[in-house]
């Protein structure tokens, strides 16, 4: 967000539109000024803090509302004394990947670190020093990139984390389907719970912090809701008292965990991780301060993602009856048993392999749902596209959200969400989608989510087997099925690329009638796990 899944950096970039400003604005003196072939300024009510009183305010939508009123590619903001330029163009937004020496995302990293993490100088001076390594030297924030790239690619170490999720999930929706008659439940809160668990069992292994105690990930989600003011906040111990209160729960566990040895039976990026920080010197409550960046990634959009493509896909009735008709088709596995019972696997590798209506479900779910902002630092006078004169020290915010709705891209009802508008097919205006810039969910560039591949896997086979298995309604306070409201979006919460439901949805969860009985599973090739 950018869906920018499980990686420190992806939080530094969500959050820098509302924080970057005002820690980097007084290291430059001069007034911004649009001189000849600079983007257009947009004027603000109040000198010099207008737009900055806009951000606060409204976040992220602050910038989309700018951008919908102006329809321009570029456009420049002055707050307080930094030129902010606001991209809107898929073609603007390739310029910058490609260029990342001009366009430099990690003077971010290290300007949102303390705050983001409750980092202290000592913490941050070890986390900044320069080591050796094959192929170069780079501090610890590159370091993680690095390692989360490489263990979260295609591969052993990250099938290993995909089946322990998908596992431990497979267990909630047991407990689900074992129950008798139907479940009434709260269907955000549930899903924040499932994949608290499952996610974090993956990165933790059998010692999982998260797995011992509900209490855990209440603090996660305490801490991430208070996010905001930790960030803002003059004084975060008395305005947001509950997230540092939080925070320090989180980082006591994780202390506990790295002390009594958990990551040695973790995933390949804790452990590599954990290293890391003992090889920049960081002691073991210093390396649960930098978990934060982890768990943020693992958890905090993965979740909203999850709970928006199950809304979609059970308040539209024909796009439900579709998706069972191809998952039935090719992903599910059916062999009789002994005594007569039907037994079912989901097949995880044919889930990766994409299923057509259920990848171009997903894809419309981040498309219609991302609203993020990705941030750059100009570090030298340049000319972007050969079009627009940047100065340096000026900031660039790419919009997620706008840059997904326009029309020139993705056509008329762009507004709108149409769960087979990432079908393929062979004509000019389809091939418009594939516009390098123009899917913002994963970020791009240096920026571009190493957590793509788990994220992808683990939400769409998940959604496969319940799809498949459970039907599901609305109902109301009394019990009774009510018509589906897809409810609106927390797009002022500013660390969430994909944004948080405005209230949960009362749903009603049963077995099909025609699965009772059935026993699941989800299959990875030569073995299945259960």
């Amino acid at each position: 967000m950018d869906i920018h899944y499980p990686q420190l950096l992806s939080i530094v970039s969500a959050v820098v539109a509302l924080t970057g400003f005002t820690l980097l604005a007084f290291r430059h003196s001069l007034r911004p000024h649009k001189a000849s072939h600079e983007p257009p300024v947009i004027p603000q009510a109040l000198p010099l803090i207008g737009h900055l009183v806009g951000i606060f305010r409204h976040g992220f939508e602050y910038f989309e509302h700018l951008a919908a009123e102006n329809k321009l590619p570029i456009f420049t903001l002055s707050i307080l004394t930094k030129q902010v330029h606001i991209i809107n163009s898929p073609d603007l937004v390739v310029a910058v990947q490609k260029n990342p020496k001009v366009y430099d995302f990690s003077v971010f990293a290290i300007a949102m670190l303390p705050r983001l993490f409750d980092l202290d100088s000592k913490t941050m001076r070890l986390a900044s020093t320069q080591i050796d390594h094959p192929g170069g030297s780079w501090n610890l924030v590159v370091e993680t990139s690095r390692i989360m790239h490489r263990c979260l690619a295609p591969g052993p170490s990250l099938e290993s984390m995909e089946r322990l999720a998908l596992t431990k999930m497979l267990r909630y929706f047991d407990e689900l389907g074992n129950k008798p008659g139907d479940t009434v439940l709260e269907l955000f809160a549930w899903l924040r719970t499932v994949m608290t668990i499952a996610s974090t069992e993956a990165v933790y292994g059998p010692q999982n912090p998260f797995g011992k105690t509900a209490e855990l990930e209440h603090a996660l989600w305490a801490w991430e809701k208070d996010l905001t003011c930790l960030l803002l906040a003059p004084a975060p111990s008395i305005f947001a008292r509950k997230g540092c209160h939080a925070r320090s729960q989180l980082v006591d566990a994780l202390t506990d965990y790295f002390e009594w040895r958990g990551h040695e039976e973790a995933s390949e990026v804790t452990k590599a991780r954990y290293h890391a920080g003992i090889a920049y010197g960081l002691s073991i409550p210093e390396i649960a301060h930098l978990e934060f960046g982890s768990l943020m990634g693992v958890l905090i959009n993965s979740t909203p993602t999850f709970f928006w493509l199950l809304a979609h896909i059970y308040s539209d009735p024909q796009l439900l009856a579709e998706l069972r008709i191809e998952l039935s088709l090719g992903t599910m596995k059916r062999v009789k048993a002994a005594n007569g019972s039907m037994k079912c696997t989901i097949d995880v590798p044919t889930i990766r392999q994409t299923f057509p209506l259920l990848a171009s479900t997903y894809q419309e779910t981040l498309r219609f749902h991302t609203h993020n902002s990705s941030s750059r630092m100009v570090t030298q006078d340049t000319t972007l596209a050969k079009q627009y004169r940047l100065k340096a020290g000026s900031i660039i915010q790419i919009l997620g959200g706008t840059i997904h709705a326009l029309p020139s891209i993705w056509g008329d009802d762009a507004e709108q969400f149409n769960p087979r508008r990432f079908l393929k097919t062979t004509t000019e205006d389809d091939k418009r989608k594939q516009h390098p810039g123009a899917f913002r969910s994963f970020g791009g560039g240096v920026s571009l989510c190493p957590g793509r591949h788990f994220a992808t896997t683990e939400i769409c086979a998940a959604a496969a087997m319940f799809v498949l298995r459970f039907d599901m309604t609305v109902v109301d306070g009394a019990g009774k099925e009510v018509n589906w409201q897809i409810p609106s979006m927390e797009v002022g919460r500013i660390t969430s690329s994909i944004p948080l439901p405005k209230g949960d949805v009362r749903v009603k969860v049963g077995v099909r009638e025609q699965m009772r009985d059935w026993e699941w599973s989800f299959g990875f090739g030569v073995q299945d796990a259960k």
